[in-house]
């Protein structure tokens, strides 16, 4: 029986280790997932803060292509208050969202969305692509060029479907948009991310539970 209690032991120390360093970020991915839903940006012009080079170069790309700023947003996460920067197409059928400039990857995700409530999304240079009746999400891992033109070419093809997109011009059309698509989608746009994120732990505290479960029934 020692042997068993050995295994039941070591079983437990290693799971609760693992719950430690999984449970934080499993409680904080599961915090956001829930109340993506209800969570919107606000304007954030005049509070943000400098624009970081991260952020800059891709403003820069955009407006050679045709694309313009139009303020930036905060949003406020169980980990703190997180800005973007928006700029919108000089067309008005699309607009973008550049993220991680501060710290992290460097995001960018540009929208459209039409008056019948079907979107578009093409997400620089990672993301989760989807593909529904009314969302489409492109991912564009190559060059943020390569993931305007992908957009754009997206609304071409939609635009014979749907007509003309909802137009995007100021920070409230922005917001507009941004407070429908997550009404929308939000929480299911994050589920797979969130199950990855939280399943460790999960699969953690099992790992104690069944260790703890050995040695009561194991004698000492």
């Amino acid at each position: 029986m020692l042997t068993e209690r050995f295994i039941a032991l070591a079983l437990l120390a290693v799971s609760v280790v693992l719950l430690a360093r999984f449970a934080p970020g499993a409680i904080r991915g599961w915090r956001i997932y829930a109340g993506t839903g209800e969570r919107r940006q606000q304007d954030a012009v005049g509070r943000a803060p400098a624009t970081p080079p991260g952020v800059a170069d891709r403003i820069a790309l955009l407006t050679e292509a045709g694309y313009h700023r139009i303020g930036e947003t905060s949003l406020m996460l169980p980990g703190g208050e997180r800005f973007a920067w928006i700029v919108a197409a000089d067309d008005g059928d699309s607009y973008a969202i550049l993220a991680g400039g501060l710290s992290g990857t460097p995001l960018t995700g540009i929208y459209t969305a039409w008056p019948d409530g079907t979107w578009l999304g093409t997400m620089h240079p990672i993301g989760t692509p989807a593909d529904r009746r009314s969302l489409q999400v492109r991912i564009v891992a190559t060059t943020l060029a390569d993931a305007v033109t992908t957009h754009r070419a997206g609304v071409a093809r939609l635009r014979s479907v749907h007509g003309t997109p909802r137009q995007v011009r100021t920070m409230t059309d922005m917001l507009a948009h941004d407070a429908d698509y997550r009404a929308r989608f939000g929480g299911s746009r994050l589920r797979p991310l969130t199950a990855r994120i939280v399943m460790p732990a999960v699969l953690a505290a099992g790992a104690v539970l069944l260790s703890l479960s050995l040695l009561l029934v194991t004698p000492p």
